[in-house]
């Protein structure tokens, strides 16, 4: 099982769920530059033909600079004004379009997520991408299930995601959370007792899964940049679900 002793690293307030299990550092800091670069490439293929121009010109401004590719993971993200971040509206209607194997959602039907944008990811580009498939590879490993469906959410650094429990018609009994970019805070609450609450700091590279408890008895959110006391930047997060057809209790995981 995984120690609690990394729990005491990240854990901010309150008693962590016996069924949340995480590890704060499990992907390097190159598998980190590598995933974000994928997740992006695929994000920023869609879109308004205007923004895409303007994510072009800003790539040829910082292209320009000397050692780029050494520069913080947070310098992977482009000015947030160089991407389509979409705000709730009082109307939750989801509007889907397609776009290559993807889809792109232009108002979250639930309307708990604020200045986002977002894609349920059917395949990675990883002919593009050298290191993309040994990261993968080792996130393959910990899932309990291979029925999964995969979703990248992209928050500005104004972005953040509001208490809620995820449509359990959608998917199963396990969620798992890469994060990826700004450090956030995952606040924890139980549906049953609002004053039973943890939160949880979620560095670059960490991983999370919420199971079975925790998975339908806790609402989860991403706290806003106002946080922190030097603000926050974007944040990419994968998310992968079970197909809410899979019905198994999680295993041991991580327990290396």
């Amino acid at each position: 099982m995984l120690s609690r002793r990394l729990f005491s690293l990240a854990n901010l307030r309150g008693t962590i769920p016996s069924d949340f299990h995480f590890v704060p550092d499990f992907f390097s800091v190159s598998e980190q530059r590598t995933l974000l670069s994928a997740a992006l490439e695929r994000l920023d293929t869609a879109g308004s033909r205007r923004f895409q121009k303007r994510r072009k010109n800003s790539r040829s401004s910082l292209n320009s600079t000397a050692g780029i590719c050494e520069a913080p993971l947070s310098e992977l993200f482009l000015p947030d004004d160089c991407y389509e971040f979409l705000q709730v509206s009082s109307y939750f209607l989801c509007i889907w379009r397609r776009h290559d194997n993807a889809k792109f959602a232009e108002g979250h039907y639930d309307g708990v997520i604020h200045n986002y944008r977002e894609m349920h990811l059917t395949s990675w580009p990883t002919a593009e991408f050298p290191g993309l498939v040994p990261a993968l590879s080792r996130l393959q490993s910990v899932l309990p299930s291979s029925n999964i469906q995969t979703h990248l959410l992209h928050l500005a650094s104004d972005g953040e995601i509001l208490p809620h429990v995820d449509n359990v018609s959608a998917s199963g009994r396990w969620i798992l959370g890469v994060s990826l970019g700004s450090d956030r805070i995952l606040r924890l609450e139980s549906c049953a007792n609002p004053d039973e609450v943890a939160e949880i700091l979620l560095p670059s590279g960490s991983i999370y899964i919420q199971s079975d408890t925790v998975r339908y008895q806790y609402k989860h959110s991403i706290l806003r940049n106002s946080a922190f006391a030097n603000g926050a930047g974007q944040r990419m997060s994968i998310m992968i679900r079970v197909s809410p057809s899979y019905d198994r209790t999680i295993p041991n995981l991580i327990s290396k």
